[in-house]
């Protein structure tokens, strides 16, 4: 069986509702797309990197090495299956962590993460540096990442300040 034509205004009318209809959905996707874009990676001062760096040679090198690359065998625990500093470099991990948990690491210390309540393992720096010195010593750490480093730890910053979806009950 054949279906009957249509008359041309019908047509017509749908053909202009079809191009509006792609016309909107363009101009949503756009939209979209502009909404998830991130914003640019910030570049990094150089006086604050310098900050950075004399805080850590003061504060952190002792530990995490003089060139930020980490204890001898950091990647390997100790006898009490605990680890030595990591680099700060672009060769740890330090790097996949987003600014507010390095921030809160330097400010608050850091425990043995499988051991909840354990005995703090990197030292709490609250009670000798401030929060433009905490500041300066990511800023240090960042320019010592590649730029792709970088932006994978930017967009983690983001995330972690991007509200959290909450479901609908």
């Amino acid at each position: 069986m054949r279906w009957p034509r249509a008359p041309w205004p019908n047509r017509w009318i749908a053909l202009i509702a079809s191009a509006f209809l792609a016309v909107a959905c363009a101009a949503q996707a756009s939209t979209l797309a502009a909404t998830t874009s991130l914003p640019p990676l910030p570049t990094l001062d150089p006086a604050r990197i310098r900050k950075g760096k004399e805080l850590y040679q003061a504060h952190c090198a002792s530990c995490h090495g003089a060139q930020a690359e980490g204890a001898p065998n950091w990647a390997t625990p100790g006898p009490d299956g605990l680890y030595p500093a990591p680099p700060q470099d672009d060769t740890g991990h330090t790097w996949h962590h987003s600014d507010r948990v390095l921030y809160e690491t330097i400010y608050g210390g850091m425990g043995d993460p499988l051991r909840p309540g354990s005995p703090l393992r990197m030292p709490a720096w609250s009670d000798k540096l401030n929060d433009a010195e905490i500041r300066a010593l990511i800023a240090y750490f960042k320019s010592l990442w590649t730029e792709e480093h970088r932006r994978w730890q930017w967009e983690q910053t983001l995330k972690d300040f991007a509200p959290t979806p909450t479901l609908s009950p």
